[in-house]
């Protein structure tokens, strides 16, 4: 007989006002500790600029989460793992050495650029940097609609007891619409904040992204009904009609 699955509805209530309202805050200051104090110059205009345009970004897109799939928000908010079996144990166990390089990679394309501008290293065209500003804020509204649209969507290599398959919205096109949107997000980081040299840490980041799609996709196809099906349904990982 087939276990029936009960879900906790309390995780769908709404995070609290004041909550939602310190996250932009949370983010434009934690950013602010990789940009200003390394630039030497609290007047930096591409570090304002990506700072606080990201901070309104994600303040709004979590302000929309938080009232449509709340559920979502407490998943990437877990800091243990909790549904891994024998079979989805090696896989999961890859972020171990993956999200180090991936962490290193990210902050060190906003480090370096902050380098960049303290030793006067050589600079980018402003509407090259507003180029890069606008694509890595698309980049973090298409990372911010797959998590509205996926209920599980944690930020850890882990398979909730009551998670199902999500083939919808996205997902239709791509298998890791999160990745894609992170992937956007990232790369263009070093040109948004004015300088080339932080493109190699970005693309380090990326690649430690990508590694992480296979370890995903064999926790998967061990631990999740339908997935090798919906892997024929939805060929492509991050880029439709490309990979």
């Amino acid at each position: 007989m087939k276990e029936k699955i009960t879900y906790d509805t309390s995780l769908d209530k709404p995070f609290p006002l004041w909550w939602i309202l310190l996250l932009p805050i949370y983010a434009g200051g934690f950013l602010s500790l990789f940009l200003f104090p390394v630039a030497g110059d609290w007047r930096w205009f591409e570090g304002w600029a990506y700072t606080l345009i990201f901070a309104i970004n994600m303040g709004i897109s979590y302000a929309i989460i938080n009232q449509k799939n709340p559920r979502v928000l407490r998943n990437r908010a877990k800091l243990k793992k909790e549904g891994l079996t024998a079979a989805t144990q090696k896989s999961a166990g890859s972020d171990r050495f993956i999200m180090p390089i991936m962490s290193v990679g990210f902050f060190g394309a906003l480090i370096v650029p902050g380098l960049a501008h303290r030793f006067g290293w050589a600079s980018i065209p402003l509407a090259l940097e507003m180029a890069g500003l606008v694509l890595s804020n698309v980049g973090l509204v298409i990372m911010n609609i797959a998590i509205l649209q996926n209920s599980f969507a944690s930020k850890l290599l882990d398979i909730n007891k009551d998670q199902v398959l999500i083939d919808t919205g996205l997902y239709a096109h791509v298998r890791h619409p999160l990745y894609a949107g992170g992937t956007l997000m990232i790369l263009p980081v070093p040109i948004a904040l004015g300088s080339w040299w932080g493109l190699p840490l970005a693309a380090m980041a990326v690649l430690a992204l990508v590694i992480r799609i296979q370890s995903e996709e064999e926790m998967l196809l061990q631990g999740m009904d339908g997935y090798q099906d919906y892997q024929r349904r939805v060929r492509y990982k991050l880029i439709p009609k490309i990979y």
